[in-house]
C-alpha cells in the first residue's frame, strides 16, 4: 500500500510539473527590444517573455550602439545585426553582435559604415551571408557581406536611387524605407517612400551583387510612400503599407513582378487628418493582417485575409492611447501583441483571439522608453 502511495504522489507530481512551471520554461522566448537612444545609454534590452501569461523580465541591456531603430536575427538566432540611425560626418553604421542564449547578453563584435545617412531597415538574405541595409535619408541601399565570425564586412555595393514625389517635403527626394528578400532568395524588393515607386533587384546570392530587375519598378499612386512590405507565406501576394497614403496595397507577385489587386484605407471613414502608417504584420497561421497607425490615430487595425485570392477584409481596429506606435509584433504563439511607442515609456500589450484575430487590450506593460523594433529567440 506505502508504495501505491509513493508511485501516486510521484506521478502527480510529475502531471504537475509538466502542466505549470515546466510548461513555462518550454514556453519562454527572450525578447530583444531596440530603442532611440544615444551610444551612451541603454539601447538594446533583453526581456525573458513567457508564452503562456505575457510577463516580461529584464535580462540584459546594451549602451554601445546609438538608435539601433531596426534590427534583423541569424537564422540560429546566434547573431544580431541592428542599424544605428544616425546622420551627419560618414552617416550611419551597421553594428554585429552576437547572442548568448545561455545568459541572454548581447556583445557587440563590430560596427562598418552603412553607406548613408539615417539607415531605416536590415535584413539577411537566406543564405545568411548577405545583409540589405537601407538608408532612408541618402535614397540608397547598400549590400554588406557577413563573415564566418559572425561579424559584419564592408558594403560590397550601394545602389543609390534619384527622384522625387508630389508629397512635399517628405517626397522632395528619394527615402529607401525596405529592403526584403524574396522567399526563394531570388530578387529583392525595395520600398522607396520618396518615389513613390517599389523596385525589383535580381540577386546573386553567390556573389552578393544585386541589378535592376526587368521591369525595374512598380509606381504606386502618387503621395502615398510606400514604407514597409510583406511577403505572403506562398510568396503569391506581397502586401506595403503606405506611410502617407493611409493605405495598404495587395500586389499579387509573380517572381518580383508585382500587379496591384487591391488598395484598403488603414483609416476610419470620414477621417481627414494627417496621418502616419507604420507597420503591417501576419498573424502566424497567415489568416490575419494587422495594422499600425502612428500619430495622432495610434491605433491598430485588424484584417481577416483571403486565402484564395490575398485580399484583405476590415475587422476592427483599436485606439491604444499611445504615442507614436512605429513598429509592434505578435508573439509566436500569436496569443500577444505587442506595441512599441516612439514617444512613449512602455510597450503595451494585446491579448489575441486566435480565431477571430480581435485583440484585448491588457493592463500590464513592458517599462522600455522610445521602443521601435522588437523580435523574439527561443529560450
Amino acid at each position: 500500500m506505502r508504495k501505491q502511495y509513493v508511485f501516486l504522489f510521484t506521478l502527480i507530481f510529475i502531471i504537475m510539473s509538466v502542466t505549470s512551471g515546466d510548461a513555462f520554461a518550454q514556453g519562454h522566448h527572450y525578447l530583444i527590444v531596440g530603442t532611440y537612444a544615444p551610444a551612451n545609454e541603454n539601447s538594446l534590452f533583453v526581456y525573458k517573455f513567457n508564452d503562456a501569461t505575457g510577463e516580461a523580465q529584464k535580462i540584459s541591456k546594451v549602451s554601445t550602439t546609438e538608435n539601433p531603430s531596426f534590427f534583423c536575427l541569424s537564422a540560429d538566432h546566434r547573431f544580431l545585426y541592428a542599424v544605428s540611425e544616425t546622420h551627419g560626418g560618414e552617416g550611419g553604421q551597421v553594428a554585429a553582435y552576437h547572442f548568448d542564449k545561455k545568459t541572454g547578453q548581447l556583445k557587440k563584435l563590430n560596427e562598418v559604415l552603412s553607406k548613408g545617412d539615417d539607415p531605416c531597415y536590415i535584413h539577411l538574405d537566406k543564405t545568411g551571408r548577405w545583409l540589405f541595409v537601407a538608408n532612408y535619408s541618402s535614397g540608397s541601399l547598400a549590400v554588406f557581406p557577413v563573415e564566418k565570425n559572425g561579424e559584419v564586412g564592408k558594403a560590397s555595393q550601394v545602389i543609390e536611387h534619384h527622384g522625387h514625389s508630389i508629397h512635399l517635403p517628405q517626397q522632395g527626394e528619394a527615402h529607401v524605407h525596405c529592403t526584403l528578400p524574396s522567399p526563394d532568395n531570388k530578387y529583392l524588393l525595395v520600398a522607396d517612400l520618396g518615389m513613390d515607386k517599389i523596385f525589383t533587384y535580381d540577386f546573386n546570392d553567390k556573389t552578393g551583387h544585386l541589378k535592376p530587375a526587368n521591369p525595374p519598378y512598380v509606381e504606386v499612386t502618387a503621395g502615398t510612400g510606400p514604407r514597409h512590405l510583406l511577403f505572403s507565406e506562398n510568396a503569391k501576394y506581397v502586401y506595403a503599407i503606405h506611410e502617407l497614403g493611409d493605405r495598404i496595397t495587395v500586389f499579387k507577385n509573380d517572381h518580383g513582378k508585382l500587379s496591384e489587386e487591391q488598395t484598403i484605407s488603414t483609416a476610419p471613414p470620414g477621417f481627414k487628418q494627417r496621418n502616419w502608417a507604420a507597420e503591417i504584420q501576419f498573424s502566424p497561421d497567415g489568416k490575419f493582417l494587422y495594422a499600425a497607425n502612428r500619430d495622432p490615430l495610434n491605433d491598430i487595425v485588424v484584417y481577416k485575409v483571403d486565402e484564395k485570392n490575398g485580399k484583405l477584409t476590415y475587422l476592427n481596429r483599436y485606439s491604444t492611447g499611445g504615442k507614436t506606435l512605429r513598429y509592434f509584433m505578435l508573439s509566436p504563439n500569436g496569443k500577444f501583441v505587442l506595441i512599441g511607442q516612439r514617444n512613449g515609456p512602455d510597450i503595451l500589450m494585446y491579448q489575441r483571439d486566435a480565431e477571430t484575430g480581435l485583440l484585448k487590450l491588457l493592463e500590464q506593460k513592458i517599462p522600455v522608453n522610445d521602443a521601435v523594433c522588437m523580435a523574439m529567440i527561443p529560450e
